[in-house]
């Protein structure tokens, strides 16, 4: 089989129409692409140039061969430096699955607004998810995860970003109707709004009133006085400061949800998704997880 190294030899030899202007655009010796060429040939079984002083000439073979490979192998080429010149400059999509619960914050506002500012060559598409999607399948760069949320594939990178705070609220109107619980034991006597994050810690003899997936579908049914939930504290600390829950158990340390980024292995990472992870984890530092609208 033929290499496409020496099948460009032979193309570059017909388009610069000689063995020594191919050579320079190769940054080759005039004698190693010519005995490439004679190598192509005895691997195919057939001539394809005649040679002569001061020019060269196709066989016919030569000639339904160029046809053949010159416009795939300029394809090629064209493909290829659209891909360095993307790494050089960053273009074209990215694709970002998020959770809900981050993708209304203050703090994933402020890193694409940075980003579009930075690299005005790249568009955006944000896709909320609150499951683990195949990256490749879906052609989505990064997913930001929670950690009880396992990725797709293992070979995926799994990198820490950021502990978001949990604290546990009910509405005023539950409270009165219900009362406070006195331990965590006693959630067992309440109406519990529940999720996967809920499931790691609580003990396994507390039912739930809802289970969903959907923090905000519970924090909306736990303004509307229909049970407890424990939820990012981002998401309801304006309604704790406008008096739309009151906390419980403060007495408490709930464990913070963790979330991770998920991203193809670093060889296959294209720059503008470099980039990103590279915002994404200085942001943090610099801000953290700032506002949540009410």
């Amino acid at each position: 089989m033929p290499s496409l190294d020496d099948l460009h030899l032979f193309a570059y030899t017909v388009q610069y129409k000689g063995i020594s202007a191919a050579a320079t655009k190769c940054n080759l010796q005039r004698s190693k692409v010519s005995r490439r060429l004679q190598e192509l040939e005895k691997q195919l079984g057939y001539q394809l140039l005649i040679r002569t002083t001061h020019n060269i000439e196709l066989t016919e073979h030569g000639k339904w061969l160029y046809n053949e490979v010159a416009s795939r192998l300029n394809a090629l080429e064209t493909a290829m430096g659209h891909l360095e010149e993307q790494n050089k400059e960053p273009k074209g999509k990215l694709r970002i699955a998020i959770p809900p619960v981050l993708g209304v914050t203050d703090f994933f506002t402020h890193i694409i607004e940075l980003y579009t500012s930075l690299y005005p060559g790249v568009l955006i598409e944000i896709e909320h998810q609150k499951q683990a999607v195949d990256l490749i399948r879906t052609n989505t760069d990064i997913q930001v995860l929670p950690s009880y949320c396992p990725p797709i594939n293992d070979d995926y990178v799994q990198q820490y970003f950021i502990d978001l705070p949990c604290s546990m609220v009910a509405s005023h109107s539950y409270i009165e109707k219900m009362g406070r619980p006195s331990s965590i034991e006693d959630l067992d006597n309440h109406k519990l709004l529940g999720n996967r994050y809920c499931k790691q810690w609580l003990p396994n003899y507390i039912g739930y009133y809802v289970y969903s997936e959907d923090l905000h579908l519970l924090r909306n049914l736990a303004r509307d006085g229909k049970g407890i939930v424990v939820l990012p504290t981002v998401m309801l600390q304006n309604g704790i400061k406008e008096g739309l829950f009151e906390p419980l158990l403060c007495e408490n340390r709930f464990p913070d949800l963790k979330i991770t980024l998920v991203y193809a292995s670093k060889p296959y990472l294209s720059q503008k998704c470099r980039n990103m992870v590279k915002l994404l984890r200085e942001t943090v530092v610099e801000k953290g997880v700032v506002s949540y609208p009410s």
